[in-house]
């Protein structure tokens, strides 16, 4: 049996009486998907496994065999700075330590509460050292005092090493997640769960799965994440394995029926959608201007690349050749692209466009309310209406009619990046925050969402519109927001 004893500090946290506080946000409103490959410590029950990460704590079932969702963005604690952790036998509580304080979980209000102490708990759990002798998952080596060592010559060692009671062990590595193996056989079976590396700079929906990627910074493990929300299951594509993938920033995301598109800072990577094969590479030996991938289109042969350096046309013409075609708007940067029927419309730095390919003809948008007057930034199509949006607020078109609604912005200062639409909302990312536009309403109204209301960071670089929840990319992680909830007064 595993005790942990730790006295609490001398002094509690107290709200100041003459401070503003905020109403917290609805119970459901966020989960926050992050890396959590770095394991502090493990706590085990009858029927869960708790995984104290770098960035929150992460529950497997040991019944049902699959993750459940990640307590991330509870409020009351802080999902980076969580250091131990302690269940009953059962699982029924759940108790945490950080630098500052203990903190007790209560599941029904789903936050946390100080406490003074740790209170007594019967746990069968017992913390061992690891094995000398297990059999590594494929593509490992296993060292005797506690590492396995992958096919690229890095090192994930053993941080926590439990014994549930039951014959199963119960691994934490620093670096590569989470793993379980049998006390017999001493087999290990990695359970993968969570993003590569935390930020997130593109959302990519192939049918209900997620590709999502980011910038490099200094993440060890790189590349892109397809995650499957109806399954919590993840599958990686690392970077920096081979030389055709590269450990370099990935931009933006797009594909068609048989291959994905990557958008990153040396041109355009095409991965095949089943298999994840890495297929290709296009960059300036096949006619880019720039390979900084910002903005990424594709429709049969033709791959538009939207980059710091105007608009690329590429065709392609077999396995691995390929034709440049016109080169647009070489001096602007082409922050997004969006094709309605057979023209591409361009969000670029002195504006909107539209492109007729065919004929090679450029038309610029004028908006008679000039919301979209200097620069464009995102624009995004939902049915019969285009949306643009600028610093300054959105516009709502109507491809029918040309007919034009203006919402322009009540706050300033923002910087908007991506959009997401449907019949009730337009949401637009910056770097403030998210905000979300109620268009719907006889009197529209917009209102704004940051770490107050349950984000990671107020840094929201994309955005995935998915039925009741909007998937939201920032730079510390992908959240998954019920933009819907009842529950909330907007």
């Amino acid at each position: 049996m595993r005790h942990k004893i730790r006295v609490a500090l001398a002094f509690l946290v107290t709200l100041s009486a003459f401070g503003t506080v905020n109403p917290l946000p609805p119970s459901g409103q966020t989960v926050t998907f992050s890396d959590f490959g770095y394991i502090r410590d493990i706590a085990v029950s009858v029927g869960r496994v708790f995984f104290a990460t770098s960035n929150g704590i992460t529950v497997y079932n040991k019944f049902s065999r699959a993750w459940e969702d990640p307590l991330t963005g509870k409020y009351g604690i802080d999902d980076q700075d969580i250091r131990e952790i302690w269940t009953d036998h059962f699982g029924d509580k759940l108790y945490a330590e950080t630098a500052l304080d203990l903190y007790e979980y209560d599941s029904i209000v789903q936050r946390w509460y100080p406490i003074g102490s740790l209170p007594p708990l019967e746990t069968e759990e017992k913390e061992i050292n690891p094995p000398k002798v297990m059999f590594p998952p494929p593509g490992f080596n296993y060292l005797n005092d506690g590492r396995l060592v992958d096919q690229a010559g890095r090192y994930f060692s053993f941080v926590r090493t439990i014994e549930d009671g039951s014959g199963a062990l119960w691994l934490g590595t620093w670096g590569h997640g989470a793993a379980t193996a049998s006390g017999s056989s001493g087999a290990i079976n990695l359970l993968p769960f969570g993003l590569l590396q935390p930020r997130v700079n593109t959302i990519y929906n192939d049918d209900g799965y997620l590709w999502i990627s980011g910038a490099v910074l200094n993440a060890n493990r790189t590349g892109i994440t397809v995650f499957d929300p109806v399954e919590n299951g993840f599958e990686y594509i690392e970077s920096g394995l081979t030389r055709d993938f590269p450990a370099v920033d990935i931009n933006c995301l797009t594909g068609n029926e048989s291959i994905v598109y990557v958008g990153t800072e040396v041109g355009v990577i095409s991965i095949d959608r089943e298999s994840f094969q890495i297929l290709d590479r296009i960059s300036r030996t096949d006619g880019l201007t720039n390979e900084n991938i910002l903005s990424l289109a594709v429709t049969g042969d033709s791959i538009f690349a939207g980059t710091a350096e105007g608009l690329n046309l590429v065709i392609t013409v077999g396995d691995s050749t390929y034709i440049s075609g016109p080169v647009q708007l070489m001096d602007d940067i082409i922050y997004d692209l969006e094709l309605v029927d057979t023209t591409l419309w361009i969000a670029a730095s002195s504006g909107a466009y539209r492109w007729y390919w065919t004929t090679d003809r450029l038309q610029q948008y004028q908006d008679p309310n000039l919301v979209i007057f200097s620069s464009c930034l995102s624009i995004e199509r939902w049915k019969n209406f285009l949306w643009l949006s600028s610093n300054d607020g959105l516009v709502k078109l109507n491809l029918e009619t040309g007919e034009t609604t203006p919402f322009k912005s009540v706050t300033t200062g923002r910087d908007y990046r991506a959009l997401a639409v449907n019949d009730t909302i337009a949401v637009a990312s910056s770097n403030l925050g998210m905000t979300m536009l109620f268009h719907a309403n006889k009197k529209p109204f917009e209102r704004e969402f940051t770490t107050d209301d349950g984000l990671p960071s107020s840094n929201v670089f994309d955005l995935e519109l998915d039925g009741d929840f909007v998937w939201i990319g920032t730079d510390k992680g992908l959240t998954r927001f019920w933009w819907n909830n009842p529950s909330r007064v907007d």
